[in-house]
């Protein structure tokens, strides 16, 4: 690969791998994060630094985020083993003062090229299309179903956010109601700043009538805000998609002959576990189980003899792997 060859594909994969920041950035955002905190620990992730920070826990204890992590991760990895091969090339290329002098010029071009690509995308409404047209692709692949709304946090003030909300379902409040009939404002203390119906910015008055499809950004408590634009299954789905969602799902971690790790995710709450504390069910005297980890509402929950397994909650466990599968699956 002669010096101009590897110039240019050492310009492209950073272009490239610029971008793909960006747009894990995006993705990470319509989880709910904030852009700084999304930024962050994409640029982690896809450097492979690791991080270590108390905010690695947004990532690791929501399941969405966890297979982006793992998605970044991998990218990173194969950008960084094409990039330092490129390097590579470049400094074998790299023979003689002579030839540096005689390929200046169309070296000086490329990279010329490259910055102004980079300027390029990062004109607002250039960048503006790119973000939405990767939010919404990110929504089909991550959030598939329909009957979803996607939260982006875009901004945090302690308790309260600005939150963009992207309406697949109409809350129960909103319903059919203008603005002052529904009291968004004073029932709720939310304040709708900007409302979006098919790409066009609607004036919002007392009498507005959210719609579904409609874009809207709202301040207001964080926790008000998700309770009251997000749903349980049995909100949302008919008979048979609820009795298909009341199936445990057991993923395997690790096996060690008979005895494995797994993580469960509890949809209907075994027998032996209902309104019990951990300590008076039988689930270690009898079936010889441990229960290592909680995790509830996507929060790690600490494990006593005293916590008590409810439905929806993730655990992981350890024991005997037929005797996991007896417990949870039947």
């Amino acid at each position: 690969m002669d010096l101009v060859t590897s110039i240019l594909a050492i310009s492209i994969a950073i272009v490239l791998y610029i971008y793909t920041i960006e747009v894990f950035t995006i993705l990470f955002r319509i989880t709910g994060l904030t852009k700084e905190k999304a930024k962050f620990q994409v640029i982690s992730l896809i450097t492979c630094s690791g991080y270590t920070t108390s905010e690695a826990e947004i990532v690791t204890t929501n399941k969405t985020r966890r297979r982006l992590a793992t998605i970044c991760m991998i990218t990173g990895i194969v950008f960084n083993v094409i990039i330092i091969s490129f390097i590579i090339n470049f400094i074998g290329s790299v023979a003689t003062t002579e030839i540096v002098k005689e390929q200046m010029f169309n070296v000086l071009i490329i990279l010329g090229i490259a910055v102004g690509i980079i300027i390029i995308l990062k004109l607002p409404f250039i960048a503006k299309f790119f973000e939405k047209s990767i939010s919404a692709g990110g929504r089909k692949l991550f959030f598939r179903s329909q009957k979803l709304n996607t939260l982006t946090m875009l901004d945090s003030y302690d308790k309260n956010a600005i939150v963009e909300i992207y309406i697949n379902n109409i809350p129960e409040f909103l319903k059919n109601k203008t603005l002052a009939e529904s009291d968004f404002k004073k029932r709720y203390n939310l304040n709708l700043l900007i409302l979006k119906r098919k790409n066009r910015t609607i004036e919002i008055t007392k009498n507005t009538v959210i719609q579904n499809k409609d874009e809207i950004v709202v301040f207001g408590n964080k926790q008000t805000i998700k309770d009251l634009f997000t749903y349980k299954i049995d909100e949302l789905y008919d008979e048979e998609e609820i009795v298909k969602s009341k199936e445990n799902v057991i993923n395997l971690i690790d096996n060690y002959g008979d005895d494995a790790m797994a993580e469960v995710e509890i949809h209907n709450l075994p027998e032996i576990l209902k309104d019990k504390r951990l300590f008076e069910s039988e689930i270690k005297t009898k079936y010889n189980l441990n229960i290592l980890t909680l995790r509830r509402d996507e929060m790690p929950i600490t494990v006593t003899k005293d916590s008590i397994v409810k439905e929806n909650d993730t655990v992981v466990v350890y024991g005997n792997y037929d005797n996991i599968k007896r417990v949870f699956l039947n």
